[in-house]
């Protein structure tokens, strides 16, 4: 089963189902793909042991450079990411590694799946 994993400051925008895309760095396409559904999960680690948080299905994954990036893919991301000029410094961040607009980055944008009554 696949997992999509968040740091868990974006657990909040998560749970209120506020963020549905996610920008990671390097090419992703071969981890999630168009139609999976997915465990939507917030943690530090990547070793499956995040706080889950709902089913998700991936609607569209992207590949571009950072600079390629246009307003309709970040629509949907954390207000962390809300232009393109602050992308690089958050992946910076959060990959521990100075990333730049020459980077490539896979955009993955999911949909929340809905679920009866008595499923929550």
């Amino acid at each position: 089963m696949t997992v999509l994993n968040l740091y868990p400051f974006y657990e909040k925008l998560l749970r209120e189902k506020k963020k549905s895309v996610s920008i990671r760095l390097g090419d992703q396409r071969s981890k999630y793909h168009v139609g999976e559904e997915v465990d939507l999960t917030a943690g530090w680690n990547l070793d499956g042991n995040g706080s889950f948080i709902d089913r998700v299905v991936i609607t569209n994954v992207d590949f571009k450079r950072i600079r390629e990036i246009v307003k309709s893919d970040i629509e949907g991301e954390s207000p962390d990411c809300s232009n393109k000029k602050q992308i690089p410094y958050v992946l910076s961040a959060i990959y521990r590694k100075v990333v730049s607009e020459q980077d490539y980055v896979t955009i993955i944008r999911w949909k929340y799946l809905e679920r009866a009554n008595d499923e929550l």
